[in-house]
């Protein structure tokens, strides 16, 4: 029996020719040991692009072939798992591909004579200072130039091949006594492993992006909510991209749906704080901001009990520690009164630092505040200091 809620899929992006050439140690013209030597050490040789056209579109390519991963499915290593929900975006992102290809080689194709004269220029001025006899340099540049795709296979060079989507088997059978039926469960043991690791790895990732938006968060005053955080015309905010990365996880994952219901309430919290005019709704607004945050620190511990260990588990554990630890050094910044106390804080916040930056960047302008604070508190104890020593030294000149 096939599970009808886990498909697989692959999408892959090559190219049919060439894209770069190796320089051979012999074509540098250097003297036999020093060729020996390099070989020995294997260093490696020049290595130039045949075509930057090329490599420009294949670039371009692939990183819609990255956006389509991302965005719609969860993966172990090279083995991408599609949720039925993220079906239909999945599709349209793969023809978004495909007309992708087909645009780039009809722009390769009309760019071949460009791209080969540009090859030529490399290869002479490569080639053409080590040279002095002119039939060796007439044998290496054929030699290169020939690597170059011709133009017939320049006119199609990118590739893409797609695999899927197709159910993932999941049900074993209790006594294989056919060939097919081993088969299958054969495919349900190594396809089960590998989808429990691509589980693993999307709720290792997701924690350690929950604890990114509870340092945010910490962090961004309710007046600072804005555009950088929430979406605008086709741009998404950090809480935005968040929110997806959790929402997709989420469909694999159980127990992320309730922070992701909270994080959807963040964004429409946020939207109205920034939209909305002044008066009830917005002051509201502000008022849920605070509750949110808190809402979404809780449930931020209840899985930090529920997770095992990963790097994403002690991102979040730590996030969590801090936030105490960052309000209590907001608090030390605003009552510090000496140098001695500056310090001390200052060690701290560095410590800080080198964990969270949304946090630490804050931290570091409140510090910047309490030095200017400080300095001139200290500044004018010693104005003051100074007043009454000529006041004493006055009062000394005259008695006399």
């Amino acid at each position: 029996m096939n599970n009808p809620e886990i498909y697989i899929l692959h999408c892959s992006v090559s190219s049919s020719v060439r894209q770069s050439v190796q320089i051979a140690f012999e074509d540098y013209k250097l003297p036999d040991g020093v060729i020996d030597t390099l070989k020995q050490a294997s260093a490696l040789s020049i290595r130039p692009k045949l075509s930057n056209a090329l490599k420009d579109h294949l670039r371009d390519v692939r990183m819609l072939q990255v956006q389509l991963y991302d965005r719609c499915t969860i993966n172990h290593g090279d083995i991408h798992f599609l949720h039925p929900d993220y079906f239909e975006e999945a599709m349209e992102r793969i023809k978004e591909i495909r007309d992708k290809v087909k645009e780039c080689n009809l722009l390769l194709k009309d760019s071949w004579p460009e791209e080969y004269s540009n090859w030529k220029r490399t290869v002479d001025n490569f080639f053409s200072p080590l040279f002095v006899d002119k039939h060796e340099l007439d044998l290496v540049r054929e030699a290169y130039l020939k690597m170059f795709p011709t133009e017939a296979e320049f006119s199609a060079p990118i590739n893409v091949s797609v695999v899927g989507p197709y159910p993932a088997t999941m049900q074993k059978i209790d006594d294989p006594q056919t060939l097919a039926s081993q088969i299958q469960n054969e495919a349900t043991v190594n396809t089960s492993q590998v989808l429990k690791a691509a589980c693993d790895g999307a709720l290792d990732r997701s924690l350690g992006t929950i604890a990114e938006l509870l340092d945010d968060l910490d962090s961004r005053a309710a007046n600072k909510v804005g555009d950088i955080v929430l979406k605008r015309d086709t741009k998404r905010g950090s809480w935005q991209r968040i929110k997806d990365e959790i929402e997709l996880a989420a469909k694999h994952l159980p127990q992320l749906k309730g922070i992701h219901g909270l994080i959807t309430s963040l964004i429409k919290i946020g939207q109205t704080m920034r939209d909305a005019p002044k008066g009830v709704e917005r002051v509201n607004a502000f008022e849920q901001y605070t509750q949110i945050r808190e809402e979404i620190r809780e449930e931020s511990q209840f899985l930090v009990q529920e997770a095992t260990s990963s790097k994403g588990l002690e991102s979040l554990q730590m996030s969590l520690t801090l936030t105490n630890k960052y309000k209590d050094l907001l608090t030390n910044l605003s009552q510090c009164d000496s140098t001695h106390d500056l310090q001390t804080i200052e060690q701290e916040i560095e410590v800080q630092t080198s964990v969270y930056k949304y946090r630490a960047r804050h931290l570091q302008q409140v510090l910047g505040k309490a030095r200017e604070r400080v300095a001139v508190s200290s500044d004018i104890e010693t104005i003051m200091e100074e007043g009454s020593s000529s006041e004493s030294f006055l009062r000394t000149e005259l008695d006399f």
